[in-house]
């Protein structure tokens, strides 16, 4: 996710398709600076998108929190496991200072 050089903004930042079935593992979120951002983690089947829900719920969303990298295990997500040709969605949340940003999902492919 890329500010352009400016502050990056709230709202969806892009979509991947997954190419294979697997189960996300972790999730890595590194910066350009010390800051804060969220990033929502959205999902769809290939055919249901644009549509797309939450697969974080309450809980664990990648996050910086006035620091420059981060990681953890996707605790409290209400779907680790992605299908083949699944869509997801990064969305924005809040953020604060970071003009650059890397979210990377490790997964264990089924």
């Amino acid at each position: 996710i890329d500010g352009g050089g400016s502050a990056i903004t709230t709202g969806s930042k892009g979509f991947i398709v997954f190419p294979v079935a697997a189960t996300i593992d972790q999730w890595t979120v590194i910066a350009d600076q010390s800051g804060s951002i969220v990033v929502d983690v959205k999902r769809s089947t290939y055919s249901g998108f644009p549509t797309t829900t939450s697969i974080v719920g309450a809980g664990n969303k990648p996050t910086l929190s006035s620091a420059q990298k981060n990681q953890a295990a996707p605790a409290s997500w209400t779907s680790t496991a992605i299908v083949a040709g699944d869509v997801l969605e990064f969305n924005v949340d809040s953020i604060t200072t970071v003009r650059r940003v890397t979210l990377m999902l490790r997964a264990t492919i089924s």
